[in-house]
């Protein structure tokens, strides 16, 4: 999304902010469960695909000081802002290249680890972006894959009209461009259709999108992500105006100290043959 309301069809959340809003939303979620997680050794060798922002690349590079973690994504902005928050932390062994997970610019083999957190919701061609990662993954490797399932649409107390409305807006953006907001529960069966081995699965609740409102932060998050989404909500609700309202809405609702939202978080782990 850029400032004038003309979004990117392939990710909705692109604009100026974006970047500091995941270096934020990292924050949030911590890196202990992903770094649990991943299992790492070392000397690793990690690529994390969709890498945005490039925090979960700097704490990756920092769990594997003999080894490299290397950070990738199709946004030249986010790559840059990504490389000058690695120089300004002084991290030495992380990388970060221009690409596209679905043609990666990497050689066969070349990392011990496949890594990417809330990218694949966002890929049109998953099986595709699978094949990648397993192709760039050495034999006997990881490919660890970590998305939310759910999404915006389980609280407590219920209100049917805003679930519908949250219902009507994922609807639209899969339509519009393939945005799956139950990705989740549907990674181990990609798994396994990518050829992956040993699958691993595990789901815990999202930290970022979870539990009772009231977080300053949590709220910062969703109230930013929902300005930057105003242009493609006003062509699902029908006006600006309308775009306004829903945002305004969805932020004081998951505001509400009373009110408990969840969001289940899986993280699905295969080997490469």
């Amino acid at each position: 999304m850029t400032a004038t309301g003309i979004y990117n069809r392939d990710y909705l959340l692109d604009s100026d902010v974006e970047p500091l809003r995941l270096e934020r939303q990292a924050r949030i979620y911590g890196f202990e469960d992903d770094l649990r997680f991943l299992s790492l050794g070392a000397a690793d060798q990690v690529l994390d695909a969709g890498c945005g922002s490039g925090a979960y690349t700097r704490a990756i590079a920092g769990a594997v000081p003999n080894g490299g973690a290397t950070g990738v994504d199709r946004s030249a902005p986010y790559i840059d802002f990504a490389r000058r928050a690695a120089a300004g932390e002084g991290v030495a062994n992380a990388r970060f290249e221009v690409g596209d997970v679905t043609a990666l610019p990497f050689a066969d083999g070349a990392f011990d680890v496949v890594w990417s957190k809330h990218l694949l919701q966002w890929v049109k061609d998953r099986g595709r972006a699978l094949a990648e990662f397993r192709r760039v993954c050495r034999p006997g490797g990881r490919v660890v894959a970590c998305n939310f399932d759910h999404f915006g649409v389980v609280q407590y107390p219920e209100d049917p009209q805003f679930t519908a409305d949250m219902e009507r807006w994922f609807s639209a953006a899969q339509a519009e461009m393939g945005f799956d907001n139950r990705m989740g529960r549907k990674l181990p069966h990609l798994f396994a259709q990518a050829g992956l081995t040993d699958l691993r699965v595990t789901f815990i609740p999202d930290a970022s999108f979870s539990g009772l409102g009231g977080d300053p932060e949590k709220r910062w998050n969703w109230e930013t992500q929902f300005t930057s989404l105003l242009g493609f909500s006003a062509r699902v609700f029908g006006s600006h105006e309308a775009a306004v309202a829903f945002r305004d809405r969805l932020v004081e609702r998951f505001s509400r100290p009373d009110v408990y939202s969840y969001c289940a978080l899986f993280y699905v782990e295969g080997r490469v043959p």
